[in-house]
């Protein structure tokens, strides 16, 4: 019996993760991910922000990125450091696109 592996990125969209609660929540469920082999936790590449601070480049990237291997869908995932927000960006096509 072959049985079909499906993902839930269609009902998922990018979100501010702003408060511990929902930070425990979306971590727990990309874990689950990972260890179902829906997604594979991939390196970070690029930055989502790039600037210049006094006479330094900076760069900041995200804590993790996760890709699904059933619909190819991209996830950026950047923790919270409270009172800073974490966020969850969502790449349908795979492709990554700084902000």
């Amino acid at each position: 019996m072959v049985r079909k592996i499906s993902c839930e990125c269609a009902e998922r969209h990018e979100t501010k993760v702003n408060s511990n609660a929902l930070f425990k929540e979306i971590k727990l469920f990309f874990d689950e991910q990972v260890s179902q082999y829906i997604f594979e936790d991939i390196p970070v590449k690029l930055p989502f922000y790039v600037g210049i601070s006094g006479i330094e480049k900076i760069k900041w990237h995200a804590t993790k990125w996760y890709k699904c291997k059933v619909c190819g869908c991209l996830w950026e995932f950047n923790y919270p450091d409270f009172p800073a927000q974490g966020f969850i960006r969502k790449f349908d096509d795979g492709k990554y696109y700084p902000s």
